[in-house]
């Protein structure tokens, strides 16, 4: 067996505290390749290897803490450390496993730390063949060692299991597991037959740095200010800020030609490694925005519209067929509820304050009216109802869609009750109706209401009637027009005859201007 300097055999493998990140960089200085490395083994990547059971523990090889396995003389073989985010930079490159992976073998490591200690599974004549331990031989000797090898095996979101590529005696594949479902400090990392449960499943915490890319714009001849600092993740959640930053500069000339720029750097990331970084920006002058077309139709009132209309438009870039987003007022002095009394176009410009110049281009059509509840972006609630359908909206007004039956009788009746519906966008309402036929006939009153654009609930405004409206026919067939109001919302309210039943109502309808189509 290879001397070790640092420490004696009898420290093995433990589980320990420890944070991982992911920014897109280069493999970070965690550790060295052992010089032993051959071309049958690829470059290793470092990772933080961190069991779903014991969330939160790693698996270190060589650590001193680890727990006594086997008999009262065995080695320490395997344990569990902390993993923490606010875990330091030192500590985590000591958890760091390095993972070779086998040239011709997909998905199958030798694992070793960064003195070249590789974990190996002790041979099938060993008593103890389950154990894990440090293997006599070199990173390169493992890689022609099954023994030595870890194939890792998909587990579903983001874990994997990790085989141990020789099986034991009986054939059966041997899974590195979190020996009797441990999490403490130190604990058993062993071999096991192969399952399904957490124990045995691991997730590969990168020790790379990712970066949000960078991008920008510039006015021709300008030279932007390059970020000062930028934000790395790494894949366990710990952010670190990258800062100060060098960048390469491109020289002057590189902002003279419309075009697009690119700008490297690289900045020290948490574990002192150089990540690389980089920022792009269009060179080019804002030019005009583009017509932005909105869709109206006949009816429409200009609060309605100012809801359509965006915030933000898209202005040109000289040079390029890229558009940069910028934010616009509009300029709504010249536009009535008259504009929009009958079809045809007309264009509503940006203020001076916006900066630039931009339009609405409004095309107004005609609509039919339509029952609102059966169009799309309606949603339903109620007050109390038994457990029948909800089918007041399917057009059918001469079957029961909705009855509130309850236990306890007359006593327990649940009078008034409501149904509400609620708008995905501000809905215009020129008129409603409400059915019950063919129910409980024992509707006393109703009351149609319509929400407002703050929320609030108001009678609708309905001509020829004054709510609550009574009812004094055994079927219930309430049908009125309204003033046109915009709403966010119908409900309605209805009281019963009697308590001796329950009520029910067979449709509810709301009229309005249909959904004109998108522009």
């Amino acid at each position: 067996m290879r001397p070790h300097p640092s420490r004696t055999l009898r420290h093995i493998i433990a589980i320990g505290g420890a944070v991982a990140l992911t920014l897109a960089i280069a493999a970070p200085s965690v550790a060295s390749a052992p010089a032993e490395a051959t071309a049958t083994l690829g470059e290793p990547v470092p990772y933080l290897i961190e069991n779903v059971h014991a969330a939160g523990k790693v698996l270190e090889i060589g650590a001193d803490d680890a727990q006594s396995t086997g008999p009262s003389d065995a080695p320490r073989l395997a344990a569990a450390a902390i993993f923490s985010k606010e875990t330091d930079a030192a500590s985590l490159r000591a958890q760091a496993v390095l993972a070779y992976p086998v040239t011709g073998a997909a998905d199958t490591y030798v694992f070793a730390n960064a003195d070249g200690d590789v974990l190996a599974r002790k041979a099938n004549d060993d008593p103890w063949a389950r154990y894990v331990e440090i293997s006599d031989l070199t990173v390169a000797e493992a890689a022609t060692d099954p023994g030595a090898q870890w194939r890792a095996v998909d587990a579903g979101g983001g874990a994997v299991y990790l085989h141990n590529v020789r099986p034991y005696t009986n054939g059966a594949t041997a899974a590195l597991d979190m020996y009797n479902w441990a999490t403490a400090d130190g604990a058993e990392i062993q071999t096991y037959d192969a399952g399904s449960a957490a124990v045995q499943k691991w997730y590969l915490r990168s020790l790379d740095a990712t970066v949000a890319p960078q991008t920008g714009r510039t006015d021709l001849g300008v030279a932007p200010t390059l970020p000062s600092s930028l934000v790395a993740s790494y894949s366990w959640g710990l952010s670190h800020t990258l800062t100060p930053i060098a960048w390469t500069d491109p020289g002057a000339g590189a902002w003279q030609t419309e075009g697009t720029v690119r700008v490297t750097g690289t900045a020290t990331g948490y574990f002192g490694e150089a990540v690389p970084v980089a920022a792009e920006y269009l060179v080019g002058s804002l030019g005009a925005a583009r017509d932005v077309p909105v869709s109206a139709h006949v009816g429409m009132t200009v609060a309605q519209l100012r809801m359509l209309a965006p915030s933000k438009v898209e202005r040109t870039v000289s040079g390029s067929d890229v558009t940069v987003t910028a934010p616009v007022a509009w300029d709504w002095s010249a536009v009535t509820d008259a504009s929009m009394a009958e079809e045809g176009t007309f264009t509503v410009p940006a203020t001076a304050a916006t900066g630039f110049a931009a339009q609405l281009v409004v095309t107004v059509v005609a609509v039919e009216e339509v029952n609102i509840l059966r169009e799309a972006g309606v949603h339903y609630t109620f007050t109390h109802k038994d457990d029948t359908r909800f089918a007041l909206t399917d057009g059918v007004r001469t079957v029961p869609g909705f009855a509130d039956w309850r236990s306890g009788g007359a006593a327990n009746r649940v009078n008034p009750n409501t149904v509400s519906f609620y708008f995905d966008a501000p809905r215009q309402i020129t008129g409603a109706a409400v059915y019950d036929i063919g129910g409980t006939k024992n509707i006393g009153s109703v009351t149609v209401q319509y929400r407002t654009l703050t929320g609030g609930w108001r009678d609708l405004p309905a001509e020829s009637t004054t709510w609550p409206a009574t009812n004094p026919t055994a079927d219930l067939s309430l049908v009125v027009d309204s003033e046109t109001v915009l709403a966010t919302g119908v409900r309605v309210a209805i009281g019963n005859k009697s308590t001796a039943t329950w009520m029910s109502l067979s449709e509810v309808e709301v009229y309005g201007p249909g959904t004109v189509p998108a522009s």
